[in-house]
């Protein structure tokens, strides 16, 4: 294990040995600058220059300060945190040299937001895949971080040409460096963990061929998964429709375009592939593509009639190296291993003959990222579809090492809070972002109703990296500061920032669920150099909101809880829920109307309540300001108030 701060006062030293040495302008946005560093050497339109070694070193500093002096603590309790997810080629990307370039986020560099999200309470730094991804079948200009070619890896670009001068100091020590620095300051770090598609040339191919799906050359041109016109929209596979999807007429079509391993079709010929490729670097895959005319088969959703695009640069990993009994009757005596909506679904559908090879490298993996790293934990991509004891063994390894480590479940709806629970998650992302893509009183009440009950804590949050911003919805930023304000203080739910909303960001990082853009090829931070607005006119409003809602949060947590909280019969367009324990009372409103303002009687919805105070108002930042029993809530207006 690495010393608890070795890798971050290595990285202390050299900044502060580099920063009398002469540099080129190093402008960020101001906001930034959290710290209140007064070397400042230029300013403009919300940007800051600054001498990047001295700036990142006063930041570290104030990290080093604040641990000494016990302004930071550990949470151990989730009821307790805020998430913040980065993607941390994004999150930091600026045209730092002001030459109309975007530079790459770097692990460096996600140091400088840390004081930043610490205000905003943030205790829980999430972050997209850093390891090393593949380029071949790229989606946009720099491809996704989830087309993973090396577990043990790090993405080159997330090194910091800043510390070029270091010596035996590799980028792996940049990352334990970032992760040190969040430990100080009471931050966990998890990580995603990827293990059920892999990149299409990945890595493993090399040595195990058969861990991955293939195809006939001929049938890449539109590949797809089966439509099956038997069934609905966007349907669960389960044991009942097998059946049907196996008697579909497209899918005996689809079985036919597989192909056995190239070590099965032709192993001499596939030896002498593998050598070609070592001894002229050449690629693999295509290699392979051109000499047997087969290639990796590109991964999708595992929902029945989805209409989400293919993930054209990844292919799934085999879990077992059979099929499930319930669809041996409908194969060929020859068939290649394929893949369809079952054989995705290792947790309904578990084959007989596991993987073993495959299963152990996804524990080295997770030791690894743990040991080497430090890291508290990982969101299980896809992970409700892996076979139940491969992902209780996964996380037994995972709590032997830390027995408080964070395993977040993706799982997209609330109703499965309980098998998320019994399969060892601690928290799960639940069904806010769908609640939320289309905001009713009707849809948004049900849910609140449904909070308390549940047994695992849930992400609080109108967007996620894989959903369009709030901001680009009708209500644009008036809605996303009140869904702000409504996530900020829901029971049995955290409140999860996805970088950028902080600022009313636009762009998308990606639009894989809830789409609103019919397809529209926009820049999206999955697959494109581009960069948060960080300088816009409304992100430091936003700023100072979030920051007033943490500080809430926090003098009111012994309120705050499943027990105390109530949703009154309000006015149309209006929803009110409040935490009521004896005398003391917070309150949250809401005009879910983008158009018109709404009046209110609090003394109609709290019988006997005549007067509150402000806490947070979404339209005037406005505190300690008196709140009569008659309110007028403006268009899309939030208010936070508690009872005197």
């Amino acid at each position: 294990m690495i010393n608890k701060t070795k890798n971050l006062n290595n990285v202390y030293l050299y900044l502060e040995e580099m920063q009398s040495v002469a540099h080129k302008s190093f402008w960020i946005p101001s906001i930034w600058n959290t710290i209140g560093y007064k070397d400042v050497l230029d300013q403009k339109n919300g940007e800051i220059s600054v001498n990047p070694y001295a700036f990142i070193k006063a930041c570290i500093d104030y990290i080093l300060d604040g641990e000494k002096s016990g302004l930071f603590h550990e949470n151990n309790d989730l009821s307790k945190s805020v998430i913040y997810n980065s993607l941390v080629r994004y999150s930091t990307a600026w045209d730092y040299n002001d030459d109309g370039k975007i530079e790459s986020g770097t692990f460096l560099r996600t140091i400088i937001l840390l004081p930043m999200l610490k205000n905003y309470g943030v205790d829980i730094l999430y972050v997209l895949p850093v390891t090393k991804y593949s380029t071949l079948n790229q989606k946009g200009d720099i491809g996704s971080p989830y087309a993973i070619q090396n577990y043990f890896e790090l993405d080159p670009n997330l090194h910091d040409d800043l510390l070029d001068g270091m010596v035996d100091f590799d980028i792996k020590r940049e990352f334990a460096a970032l992760i040190e620095a969040c430990h100080l300051m009471g931050i966990k770090v998890v990580h995603d963990f990827i293990p059920r598609v892999t990149a299409r040339n990945s890595d493993l191919i090399e040595k195990h061929p058969d861990w991955v799906y293939w195809i006939k050359i001929e049938h890449i041109e539109g590949f797809k998964p089966p439509e099956i016109p038997e069934l609905g929209f966007f349907e669960e596979c389960t044991p009942e429709k097998i059946d049907i999807i196996y008697n579909s007429c497209e899918t005996a079509v689809h079985l036919e375009k597989f192909s056995h391993s190239p070590d099965k079709l032709n192993p001499e010929l596939w030896e002498r592939i593998k050598q070609m490729s070592r001894e002229t670097g050449e690629d693999l895959l295509t290699l392979v593509e051109l000499e047997m005319k087969i290639t990796t088969s590109p991964a999708h959703s595992d929902w029945i009639n989805d209409v989400q695009p293919i993930w054209t640069d990844t292919t799934f990993l085999r879990l077992f190296m059979d099929v499930t009994p319930s669809v041996q009757k409908y194969l060929k005596a020859d068939q290649a291993p394929y893949i369809m909506f079952d054989t995705i679904k290792g947790n309904i559908f578990p084959a007989g003959i596991p993987n073993q090879g495959l299963w152990d490298i996804f524990e080295e993996v997770l030791r690894h990222d743990m040991e080497v790293y430090g890291l508290d934990g990982f969101r299980v991509d896809i992970g409700h579809t892996l076979p139940v004891p491969l992902l209780q063994h996964l996380f037994n390894v995972v709590k032997k090492i830390k027995p408080d480590a964070i395993l977040i479940s993706e799982d997209l709806f609330n109703s499965n809070h309980k098998k998320a629970k019994s399969s060892g998650y601690n928290i799960m992302l639940g069904s806010g972002w769908n609640i939320m893509s289309k905001i009713s009183k009707k849809t948004l009440v049900d849910y609140l109703k449904e909070l308390p009950s549940l047994e695992i804590n849930i992400f609080a949050c109108a967007e996620t990296a894989d959903t369009p911003r709030i901001t680009s919805r009708n209500g644009g930023i008036n809605l996303a500061r009140m869904m702000g304000v409504f996530n900020y203080f829901l029971p049995n739910a955290v409140p999860y920032i996805t970088t950028g909303f902080e600022v009313n960001e636009k762009q998308p990082l990606n639009c894989g669920l809830a789409d609103n853009t019919n397809g529209a090829e926009i820049p999206r931070a999955f697959f494109n150099k581009i960069k948060i607005d960080w300088t816009n006119q409304y992100a430091e409003d936003m700023n100072l909101l979030l920051r007033r809602l943490y500080s809430i949060r926090k003098e009111y947590l012994g309120l705050i809880k499943p027990d105390n909280f109530t949703i009154p019969e309000t006015p149309e367009d209006i929803i009110i829920y409040a935490y009521v324990q004896k005398q003391k009372m917070l309150v949250c409103c809401f005009n879910l109307n983008m158009d018109n303002e709404i009046n209110v009687n609090l003394e109609k919805v709290f019988s006997g309540i005549k007067e509150l105070r402000i806490l947070a108002d979404t339209h005037l930042n406005s505190i300690d300001k008196k709140l009569t029993d008659c309110i007028v809530l403006k268009p899309g207006q939030a208010i936070v108030a508690v009872k005197y």
